[in-house]
């Protein structure tokens, strides 16, 4: 399921434009499945995806760290809109370079859409209740001092 979810990712914006970030999400999907239960080290992402020397020094180079930032807000973003009713949703936990999958309640997510939708009311009609209170004011106040 997770490379299932991989290849759909991979071939939809905000990922179709952006290779590093493509590639690094196929080396951490490769890395979870093939490897399960060892670390994905940073040393090993720089060299795999960014072409880092082996004397890559993490605490020097900022790269895997920021460009794994940006992976999280490009999966945000993808799943907020063109995989926003995708059943499998792949995370990247902050603190951990290990994909996870999870299976959306899509349902659930589509029931409270149309509630908000239902809830959304329109300008006009607070504009318009807001006169008819006053009309309905100005008559009982005419009344009071008739």
């Amino acid at each position: 399921m997770m490379i299932t979810a991989l290849n759909i990712i991979s071939s939809c914006p905000p990922f179709s434009t952006a290779d590093s970030l493509r590639s690094l999400l196929k080396y951490l999907v490769t890395q979870t499945v093939e490897n399960p239960g060892e670390p994905i080290r940073e040393a090993h992402i720089a060299a795999a995806v960014f072409n880092k020397t082996e004397g890559f020094n993490p605490r020097q180079d900022s790269t895997v760290r920021v460009q794994t930032s940006r992976l999280r807000s490009k999966l945000s973003e993808y799943y907020l809109g063109e995989g926003q009713r995708d059943e499998w949703v792949l995370e990247l936990p902050k603190g951990s370079y290990r994909v996870t999958l999870r299976q959306r309640e899509i349902e659930t997510d589509l029931a409270i859409e149309v509630v908000k939708e239902k809830m959304v009311v329109s300008p006009w009609l607070y504009a318009l209740g807001g006169s008819v209170l006053g009309v309905l004011l100005t008559v009982l106040v005419m009344r009071s001092i008739a």
